[in-house]
């Protein structure tokens, strides 16, 4: 029987790759690793939604002395990264010893060339630099076209990016898109089975105390969206309380 997408399937699933001689990795090292034949994995969390679930399994990661890469959005209808809160928690997740990335959304470029693009992330990588006081050597984009998985450096150059051929050829790539394994379950893959390096794609929506479907997940997210929304509002302003409609 697979795991599931608990709290508590995860830390099943980080005890059971660093019982077996993984070791986290950052991004900007894997090349060297891979040339020293290290067994690594490298623990990427793509934040399209909530960052409310990513600080619970930062937590989760750092007190099993365990740290990742959390990629945020810059342009996001879901969420504003330089709100108050917002901020709040992603300084807690750097505290916490994880390492930050920039999530770049390609579809707010539209007809974008390859060097609009590129000069758009590094506006958004510097911002977030600016921001939270850190380096941001990696990007990953969010909902890549066929043309941007496996390409070269052009779109995120001099930082790195996620679907170069590096991040899932040698190292091999796994999934939870939508909520369920891409390529099947890491822990009963080939690579893993024979110590090959890992790229493990982790969205923190997914995963929860217990089980959910992830329709209802994201019925949930809206909900909960709504009420924050309705509490902004209505701290701003004398003419509207929640729940008056």
């Amino acid at each position: 029987m697979g795991l599931g997408f608990t709290h508590a399937d995860y830390q099943i699933l980080l005890s059971k790759l660093f019982a077996a001689g993984y070791r986290p990795a950052a991004f900007e090292d894997a090349e060297r690793l891979l040339e020293d034949g290290v067994r690594f994995v490298l623990l990427r969390h793509d934040i399209d939604f909530d960052l409310a679930p990513a600080l619970t399994m930062a937590r989760l990661e750092a007190e099993m002395g365990i740290f990742s890469t959390w990629f945020v959005l810059v342009r996001t209808e879901h969420y504003n990264l330089f709100s108050a809160e917002n901020s709040r928690i992603v300084e807690e997740i750097l505290g916490l010893g994880h390492r930050l990335g920039l999530h770049l959304d390609c579809a707010a470029y539209p007809d974008a060339t390859w060097q609009e693009m590129n000069a758009g992330c590094a506006k958004e990588a510097a911002l977030l630099e600016n921001w939270f006081g850190v380096d941001v050597p990696v990007v990953s984009v969010h909902r890549p076209s066929p043309a941007i998985i496996g390409s070269d450096a052009r779109l995120t150059a001099p930082r790195l990016h996620t679907y170069m051929p590096l991040f899932s050829g040698p190292i091999h790539y796994r999934a939870d898109s939508r909520g369920l394994w891409r390529y099947g379950e890491p822990l009963e893959s080939p690579a893993f089975l024979d110590g090959k390096p890992l790229h493990l794609l982790v969205h923190p929506i997914w995963w929860r105390e217990a089980e959910s479907s992830p329709s209802q997940t994201l019925d949930d997210f809206i909900a909960r969206r709504s009420q924050q929304i309705e509490a902004s509002v209505a701290a701003n302003s004398t003419v509207y309380q929640p729940g008056s409609r």
